[in-house]
């Protein structure tokens, strides 16, 4: 940030320099404003020692800018006003550097999230992240931490030290058998140290660090590693700034690892099929295992899920997440497109859902619109979330998605743009409250363009009808009639009465 100077503020093209020079007319005619390099900057220069005359400096931090000669009284008042414009000046400054700072942090973040997105290997996705970390927290040493598996052991993905390539001088506190990060780790929450020397996980040979800060890779509930970064300075301190900006990385990384890992699973997953059947039957075998991979078993629900895609893969998906408190929600969507390009959405799509900590229909369809809007890919996604609490009361949020049916009537939904579209989109919640037994369907739009032989759709109507059935039936219902697109039916039943034992 550039220094204020006297010279600055009185300037003909400054905006207080009319008042300045209004207040020494008015004040006196033998006022002179002086800089600290004693050049003139308003008024004649008068000699010091004058009989009735005076020297007011005129201070900014502890430091002369300059001053105000003349009669003391309106001296002392003129350079009083000075030294107020020098601090709001300053004040104005330092406001302007700060937001300067935030928004280059912000898109920094933004281009490592743009990054990252393209990314599927965990030494790439963990090198971008520490390298950004690196660019904004000041370190002389940093590492990231990776398990293979959950509960496995740590590994190193990526790291520095000084301007070396890092294994070889990477202290202990930020190796793979760290105490501090072995901590992190296990308790999921952040942290910094400002003094290594007093605490025991901190303290290692070779290398004297002053401060370390740590952060977990967490992926919903499970920590996937670690992000660290120290530094032997003497005089380096870490702040909570640092350790909220350490934080945001830390979970676009792990985001981009647990998507790097559903991919990974894909890959494998085709690879073991390719012996049994074609390119396109293995990606289908693994879209199936990923939709059963996120959707979980809950209690108070008897949930049944149908999805019979139109060709080998499809682009439908469907999302199923019981919470802690009992409550259960779920996502339906349909990806545009088809093939392996839509099923490649799909995976992406469900690795976001899989990374998601709010239980908020409104911000999940938010978060994963701007995660389909960073990727920058054609086409668009609809789909309709819903939270269902313990005792019946429900929340949805829809993305121009077929509305869900409650016990044989459909429910009214807020209209709002597909996901991919546009960056920002909100969307609105509609609230509402199911009885014991009550059912909810959810479904995409291959049951109402199943067409028959003679161009018929099967249309709301006959969806209106058959609502009240299994999924199963829905579904085939649909395909009997004549599929055309991927059908995927959803049937939650609310059961909240108590289970007893078998």
């Amino acid at each position: 940030m550039a220094a204020v100077t006297l010279r600055a503020i009185v300037n003909p093209k400054s905006s207080s320099f009319a008042a300045i020079l209004a207040v020494c007319q008015a004040a006196s005619s033998e006022l002179c404003i002086v800089d600290a390099n004693q050049r003139v900057l308003l008024g004649s220069n008068l000699p010091e020692g004058m009989d009735g005359y005076t020297r007011a400096p005129i201070l900014l931090d502890g430091s002369e800018l300059g001053c105000v000669m003349g009669p003391a009284a309106p001296a002392e008042s003129v350079a009083a006003m000075l030294t107020h414009l020098a601090s709001r000046e300053s004040e104005h400054r330092a406001l302007a550097s700060e937001t300067l700072h935030l928004y280059r942090e912000l898109h920094l973040i933004e281009q490592l999230s743009e990054q990252m997105a393209t990314l599927l290997d965990v030494e790439a996705i963990s090198k971008a992240a520490l390298e950004q970390a690196h660019r904004l927290i000041p370190a002389t040493h940093g590492s990231v931490l990776v398990q293979e598996k959950s509960g496995g052991a740590l590994r190193i993905a990526a790291g520095f030290a000084g301007s070396s390539a890092f294994e070889s001088s990477l202290p202990s506190a930020l190796a793979p058998d760290s105490l501090f990060a072995t901590s992190i780790l296990e308790r999921g929450v952040a942290e910094i140290v400002n003094t290594c020397a007093t605490d025991p996980r901190a303290q290692q040979a070779g290398q004297q660090l002053k401060a370390l800060i740590c952060a977990p890779l967490r992926s919903g509930q499970r920590s996937l590693g670690v992000i660290a970064l120290a530094s032997t300075d003497a005089a380096e301190s870490y702040s909570a700034a640092n350790l909220k900006l350490l934080n945001t990385i830390a979970l676009r990384t792990a985001a981009a690892l647990e998507n790097a890992a559903l991919c990974a699973d894909m890959v494998e997953a085709a690879r073991e099929r390719a012996a049994y059947a074609a390119e396109l039957q293995a990606a289908s075998s693994v879209q199936q295992m990923l939709l059963q991979r996120v959707s979980e078993p809950t209690h108070g629900f008897q949930v049944e899920s149908v999805y019979l895609p139109a060709s080998e893969v499809g682009g439908d998906f469907f999302y199923i997440h019981p919470a802690p408190d009992g409550s259960l929600t779920v996502v339906v969507g349909d990806v545009s497109g088809k093939g392996l390009t839509a099923a490649m959405r799909v995976a992406m799509i469900l690795g976001v859902l899989r990374c998601q900590t709010s239980n908020d229909p409104a911000e999940i369809l938010f978060h994963l619109n701007q995660a389909l809007v960073a990727q920058g890919q054609l086409g668009f996604t609809t789909a309709c979330c819903v939270r269902i609490s313990s005792s019946g009361e429900f929340v949805l949020a829809n993305a121009g998605h077929l509305a869900p049916y409650l016990s044989g009537k459909e429910l009214e939904t807020i209209p709002a743009l597909p996901l991919g579209l546009m960056a920002g989109q909100r969307y609105e919640l509609v609230q509402g409250r199911m009885e014991h037994h009550d059912r909810m369907i959810l479904l995409s739009d291959g049951v109402l363009e199943a067409r028959n032989l003679d161009g018929e759709l099967f249309g709301f109507d006959r969806t209106r009808e058959v609502s009240g059935q299994t999924a199963r039936q829905i579904a085939d219902a649909a395909q009997a009639f004549g599929q055309e697109d991927d059908i995927t039916v959803l049937r939650l039943t609310f059961d909240n009465a108590p289970s007893t034992a078998a």
